[in-house]
């Protein structure tokens, strides 16, 4: 949890992606803090300004570049020795000029699989994850016919679906592991990330593991981190900030926080709206999706609010 009492630095970053996709990075230079790194471009929020004006200062100033779109990503708060730092980060999908180090830093393009390779300062972790991770994730609705399942899912997949977290709590164990076989297969061939929830056994073809909430505080949950492979994905479900805090404290990569919005599948349930959940999303480092009456559509203001995109079951699958 972050702690008000310190006096942060706040610092504007920019995860600025090309036509392709593609992210710009620069290297900080060797005699500065965290020298030799490479990092997201930005700097402090000067006295007076907005983050995005500062974004849009520090972005031309470092690379000589114009932003002409930009949206809220992530906001990190970070503790060093040296210095504590609040990094405010905006994802750039649209600039206009040549980018170069204007200040002779050194600046690449890099693909976005390339970034867990690279060395970042410790603040930049989980900016890494929310550059990767997409603004949509799909879980999938318990399978009732494996060949119409699979279907469908090929067909959420050339719809651009990059997120999948596979769910089948009704399948025994051989049947589970035999249709996620094939998930992990279709998924792969798309480029699409397959993470596993509650699995009987996790597979190493797998690209992550999804925990319950239920999983969270059990006895076996603080050494689940240690149990994946390298570059395996951990992340969970919560519904409260108890929830979100243990979930960081795991190690985990991302997070579920819900019910955002009322759901059909759970009628006058108290759901969080989203100002408790862009408070409770504040509380945290890690990358958040808004969970519980979502759809596409809501994207723009899960981002609004903190968030790192939507995840939905039935209004992602069923289009």
């Amino acid at each position: 949890m972050p702690n008000t009492a310190v006096d942060y630095l706040h610092v504007v970053a920019a995860v600025i992606r090309d036509a392709t996709g593609n992210i710009l990075l620069a290297q900080r230079p060797a005699n500065k803090h965290q020298g030799g790194k490479w990092e997201f471009p930005g700097g402090k929020v000067e006295s007076g300004e907005t983050p995005q004006q500062a974004l849009s200062r520090e972005v031309h100033e470092e690379l000589g570049i114009s932003v002409e779109d930009a949206a809220p990503l992530i906001k990190v708060r970070y503790v060093y020795p040296e210095r504590a730092v609040l990094l405010d980060v905006w994802e750039v999908t649209a600039f206009s000029g040549e980018a170069h180090g204007r200040e002779g830093q050194p600046v690449a393009w890099f693909h976005v699989d390339q970034l867990s390779a690279l060395e970042f300062p410790p603040a930049n972790a989980p900016i890494v994850n929310a550059a990767r991770l997409p603004a949509h994730c799909l879980i999938t609705p318990e399978p009732q016919d494996s060949t119409k399942f699979l279907q469908q899912l090929v067909q959420r997949l050339q719809a651009g679906v990059r997120l999948i977290v596979f769910r089948a709590k009704t399948l025994d164990a051989a049947g589970y592991v035999a249709l996620a076989h094939e998930v992990i297969r279709l998924g792969h061939s798309f480029g699409a990330t397959i993470m596993l929830n509650s699995p009987p056994e996790m597979l190493v073809q797998a690209d992550g593991l999804h925990l319950t909430s239920r999983q969270l505080f059990t006895e076996s949950a603080a050494s689940i981190r240690d149990t994946l492979l390298p570059g395996q994905w951990l992340s969970a479900s919560c519904h409260s900030v108890a929830e979100l805090q243990q979930v960081a404290m795991l190690g985990a990569d991302f997070a579920f926080l819900s019910p955002v919005l009322p759901t059909l599948s759970h009628p006058g349930e108290e759901h969080l709206g989203w100002e408790v959940f862009a408070a409770m999303v504040d509380q945290v480092n890690i990358p958040v999706y808004a969970l519980g009456g979502m759809d596409a559509h809501h994207v723009s203001t899960a981002r609004h609010y903190g968030g790192q995109g939507i995840a939905a079951i039935r209004r992602l699958w069923d289009v």
